[in-house]
């Protein structure tokens, strides 16, 4: 038992080392260009007027370069970080987009449906969440911090490939940014907000996140709890809207003289605003 456990624990070790030197590799391909407003040198011709067909939304050229190039990358990135799949999202090329998702290893999908969560665009989110990726359901729930031992590229996992926090779950971001129809499929699917432990809380979970990095584990509690009281969430995703925020209200209360890390940037009672305001609507 004991062995077995030594054995999981080098092997995740292993991964994660493997993990961050695809980081490293994926920054030295990308050259110090990306902190200028020009290409990395590691760019081919093609893969430059690939991105860029994508970003303005050539469909064309992108559905050609997808369907006939036989040296083409379709994951190769710009000089900030961002490979096609991102840039169509970003600039809400619907069509681009869909032809992006149907090739098999694609990068960035996790990053994407952020994105597109963040800016609201339900069609894109809609297909983005048709790829196979989330056929089970999985995806939804894990952070990309949770799947950072993963061996694939569903996230980005350096500083410029990513712009979100790395606890934000994609139905806590769109709780978070207020919106009711990207939360009412994201429910639909089975993705859900879960409530953080107690703070106190001993288990080996919490033990862990406080010993590793205290400040995180904290500021993961106050995303999850943000989505928890907005009032996208609350209306949606409870049987009984007024009680819960109610409850939740209660709680946050008697947090607001627990979590002192955000008392002067993100009290926690503003956060009871949003319960109130969530159950009056939902009254409405």
């Amino acid at each position: 038992m004991i062995s077995s456990k030594i054995f999981s624990t080098f092997r995740n070790m292993q991964r994660r080392h493997t993990t961050l030197r695809e980081k490293g590799r994926r920054q030295a391909t990308r050259g110090p260009a990306y902190m200028f407003n020009e290409k990395g040198t590691s760019l081919t011709p093609e893969e430059e007027r690939f991105l860029d067909s994508a970003e303005y939304g050539n469909i064309p050229v992108v559905r050609k370069m997808l369907e006939e190039s036989k040296t083409l990358n379709f994951n190769c990135v710009d000089y900030m970080g961002q490979n096609a799949l991102q840039l169509a999202v970003g600039n809400e090329h619907l069509e681009v987009t869909e032809l992006l998702l149907k090739k098999e290893n694609l990068a960035r999908v996790g990053d994407a449906l952020l994105l597109a969560i963040s800016k609201g665009y339900v069609r894109i989110v809609e297909a983005i969440l048709n790829h196979p990726a989330f056929a089970q359901g999985q995806r939804l729930t894990l952070s990309p911090l949770e799947q950072e031992l993963r061996d694939d590229d569903f996230y980005a996992y350096d500083e410029d490939g990513t712009r979100f926090s790395h606890d934000i779950t994609p139905i806590i971001l769109a709780a978070h940014c207020q919106e009711y129809e990207i939360v009412h499929i994201l429910l639909l699917k089975g993705a859900r907000i879960e409530r953080p432990h107690d703070y106190f809380c001993k288990c080996n979970e919490c033990t862990e996140k406080q010993r590793k990095d205290s400040f995180s584990h904290s500021r993961s509690r106050m995303n999850a709890y943000k989505g928890l009281a907005s009032a996208a969430y609350l209306s949606l995703s409870s049987e009984d809207p007024v009680l819960t925020a109610l409850e939740l209200s209660n709680e946050l209360a008697r947090l607001a003289n627990i979590e002192t890390e955000f008392k002067v940037t993100l009290p926690l009672t503003t956060l009871q605003t949003d319960c109130p305001e969530g159950s009056s609507r939902c009254v409405q």
